[in-house]
């Protein structure tokens, strides 16, 4: 990403510079704020099994498992329901012992598949109401071999993880764990992370929307919506502290932390060397964006990921008309204060659930809240 513009070929050595290569757009030069093209390709470039291969050594550990075309369509359906095991219909009961011995996620399952088969029976009902014999009874969607896969994977890399597809991770949907992170130790977990996140929809429907190329002679906007393979990509899970994670030179959390003034010299050259020694000459684009951790002691630098250095991607602290006008260095961008923290907004506020439900929660556990919420609808349907 071209946050560093040095005017002179010294500075340059020094500095982080996004265009690297002969050919693209000196958007340094322009009047008008103009981005380089997004093709296809330089979208695919920043998708993760693309970089990653190149990359392993400087990152966290992780797995991609590709996924069916039946998995991706329950990503798709609507609703948000968690796949039930073949053959299997758990039960809730009214005994408290019992109760004790089942998990909440075994009883949100229960009442998700209660509620998916009741609303099947419907439906067949208004179709065809002389058939009242036939079982209505629909199993939720089943996906063994995924699912061995993906716990497998989940033990392999320490028995916790985060999930993401091809580009996006689900951290708008991170309200609805339990945790309220995107730590996962099974696969419940993650489907229902996936299951409730837009940006994993985006993903899966609109990828390609803001390419300006064409692929077969027609232009790239509706031609391919989502990646020809559909990847989750399971990453090891740590503990990293948000202040400590950055845009290259942009602090990414917007927290105000007082330590980060003291060490920003520190850091802002840490990511400067990082990027000339590890990531300069070595991503297959010239225009880019990346992330990085730093720890907590400052003796490594962690990639997290890349995005294409286009209107799309979140420039934080900076504004793209400083960012691509501005001919001289721009120095890393921290908050200023406990107050500029306060007015900046809420992230994925947008995404979360509406204040009807958050009432009718009223702090109980994701079971508790679902047996509440079926209920509720049970008795509005009456």
């Amino acid at each position: 990403m071209s946050i560093y513009k040095p005017e002179d070929d010294e500075s340059q050595a020094q500095g982080i510079s996004g265009q690297e290569a002969t050919g693209c757009v000196d958007t340094a030069t322009t009047t008008t704020l103009v981005f380089p093209p997004l093709t296809h390709q330089r979208l695919e470039n920043c998708s993760f099994s693309a970089w990653y291969p190149h990359f392993r050594s400087l990152t966290i550990k992780s797995k991609i498992i590709p996924l069916p075309e039946e998995f991706i369509s329950y990503l798709n359906a609507d609703g948000v329901f968690i796949p039930g095991q073949s053959g299997v219909t758990m039960a809730l009961s009214d005994s408290e012992d019992e109760d004790d011995q089942v998990s909440d996620m075994d009883r949100l399952k229960a009442l998700q598949e209660k509620t998916f088969s009741q609303a099947k029976g419907s439906v067949d009902d208004s179709s065809d109401e002389d058939d009242e014999d036939e079982d209505q009874e629909a199993p939720l969607p089943y996906f063994p071999a995924l699912e061995q896969e993906i716990e497998n994977a989940i033990e392999g890399l320490g028995g916790e993880v985060f999930p993401k597809l091809n580009w996006s991770s689900p951290r708008d949907a991170s309200w609805i764990a339990t945790t309220n992170t995107l730590k996962c130790h099974n696969v419940a977990d993650i489907f229902l992370l996936l299951k409730s996140s837009d940006f994993v929809a985006h993903d899966l429907a609109h990828a390609y929307e803001d390419c300006s190329d064409e692929i077969d002679g027609q232009s790239g906007a509706g031609v391919r919506q989502r990646p020809e393979t559909v990847e989750l990509v399971l990453r090891k899970w740590f503990d990293l502290a948000p202040s400590m994670e950055f845009r290259c030179i942009s602090q990414r959390d917007m927290t105000y932390y007082e330590f980060l003034k003291g060490v920003k010299d520190e850091l802002e050259q840490m990511i400067v060397d990082f990027y000339n020694e590890k990531i300069k000459g070595k991503f297959p684009d010239c225009d880019y964006t990346f992330d990085v951790y730093i720890t907590r002691n400052r003796e490594r630098i962690y990639l997290i990921d890349f995005n294409p250095l286009a209107q799309k991607t979140d420039s934080l602290l900076f504004e793209w008309e400083e960012l691509l006008l501005t001919q001289e260095r721009i120095p890393m961008r921290l908050l200023a204060s406990e107050a500029a923290g306060q007015h900046m907004h809420q992230p994925f506020a947008f995404n979360r659930y509406p204040s009807d439900v958050t009432d009718l929660s009223n702090g109980q556990t994701v079971a508790e809240f679902a047996e509440a919420f079926y209920k509720k609808v049970q008795t509005a349907a009456k």
